[in-house]
């Protein structure tokens, strides 16, 4: 399916950054493949969509949202490229820092704030009326996100329409093919998507016992055609839900190092298949395999993570290149602050300003090992007052100023 025009009419309507990447599944290298973006957008912008394009594993179909105009969000096509959108304020990180005279409240960071000046009470009283306009794109953006989501998840056509789909392409198979299309070419439909739907949601719960169900539900026709010989077919069809069942569990929490660890295994034995009985059996083992690893995944964060922290750590890895701070966390969590910040550190031995500035500091370090741009810059980005602040909240944590830390880094790797 094409999503040119998709991108196209989003871009053309609320002009948001948009970067289309392909992730090479064996030399994981991240490839550009369609971007639409202002003039002015900073290299550090482009830096974090290949950052968030990288990090968020997304199945086709499945989407994320952009929380705020400094955000990001993402959507997987069925091609298998990954299509980030944001940030919709892209200037903020080119801002000037403000000059005026240092009060002592702080910040939200702990920095000090400037004192509201006549210029600045009539900046915000431009900025409420643009907070309307930002909100009405941010509507848009997500709104983009969910419909192409929806396209994407029902992008196959309907089982009534296969054999007109045959006769329209018939034209197209070489002649040298025609025999072989003749041959395997479907007296019934596919499978319902529903039987689909139920085994990856098994796996997506860790429920063996209903992924056997699921299994079991009456066949509404043949197997889809994926090879030239029926064995060949099935080792695909064996393939194809493999890496349907290892992307849902990592979608579930799993790490995805074990995910694809167990999918290889599982790759290599649909290699080694001899008989369409052994295909058939090694499906179902396949998705009870990754049932059970979502299921060891969730015993063990039981009583160790509970729901409110892994909501939270959620919600930092999204807004980390926002002002991401304890109040707007628990505000979006819906639970007071000190609940949130005792809850967060029972569980992670850490309280949560601090597992906060640690990540936001793990990012600067990549911008400054990866990008060329200037530590103001970067510190911007990350919601920091200014360098001054960024400087010394790197260096309370690296022992280094982001200065040297850079330099020993772009050093290390030259030698």
């Amino acid at each position: 399916m094409h999503y040119l025009p998709y991108l196209r009419g989003l871009y053309g309507a609320i002009g948001i950054p948009i970067h289309r990447y392909r992730l090479d599944p064996e030399t994981k290298h991240l490839q550009l493949v369609t971007h639409m973006e202002p003039y002015d957008l900073s290299s550090l912008a482009r830096a974090a969509a290949e950052h968030y394009a990288r990090e968020h594993d997304l199945a086709a179909g499945d989407y994320e949202e952009l929380v705020s105009p400094f955000s990001l969000g993402a959507v997987t096509l069925s091609d298998g490229t990954r299509v980030v959108l944001g940030p919709l304020n892209y200037q903020r990180a080119t801002r000037p820092a403000p000059t005026a005279a240092k009060s002592t409240t702080p910040d939200r960071f702990g920095a000090p704030s400037a004192d509201l000046t006549q210029a600045q009470v009539q900046a915000a009283e431009s900025a409420a009326v643009a907070a309307g306009i930002w909100g009405m794109k941010l509507r848009v953006a997500n709104l983009w996100l969910a419909m192409v989501g929806q396209i994407v998840l029902r992008s196959e056509l309907p089982p009534t329409q296969e054999d007109e789909l045959y006769q329209s392409v018939s034209d197209l198979v070489p002649l040298s093919l025609q025999r072989i299309a003749q041959e395997v070419k479907l007296n019934a439909p596919h499978n319902q998507y529903r039987y689909e739907l139920a085994i990856l949601d098994a796996v997506h719960q860790g429920d063996v016992d209903k992924v056997k169900r699921a299994f079991a539900i009456p066949l509404q026709g043949k197997f889809g055609v994926l090879g030239p010989t029926p064995l060949r077919s099935m080792q695909n069809h064996v393939h194809n839900l493999n890496s349907q069942v290892s992307r849902t569990a990592i979608s579930a929490g799993v790490l995805p190092e074990k995910a694809f660890a167990l999918s290889d295994k599982f790759f290599m034995a649909a290699e080694h298949c001899t008989t369409l009985e052994q295909c058939t059996q090694l499906r179902v083992m396949c998705a009870q395999a990754f049932a059970a690893l979502v299921a060891n995944y969730r015993h063990s964060i039981e009583g160790a993570r509970p729901p409110l922290v892994n909501n939270a750590l959620l919600l930092i890895s999204r807004l980390i290149y926002d002002r991401c701070t304890v109040k707007d966390l628990a505000t979006r969590l819906q639970v007071s602050v000190d609940h949130l910040e005792r809850v967060f550190k029972q569980s992670m031995q850490v309280s949560l300003s601090s597992y906060i500035m640690g990540e936001k500091i793990k990012l600067s370090q990549e911008l400054l090992r990866d990008t060329t741009e200037s530590i103001n810059a970067i510190a911007l980005t990350l919601g920091f007052a200014d360098s001054a602040h960024f400087s010394h909240c790197f260096k309370r944590v690296t022992g280094l100023s982001p200065r040297q830390w850079r330099n020993t880094s772009l050093s290390y790797h030259q030698g």
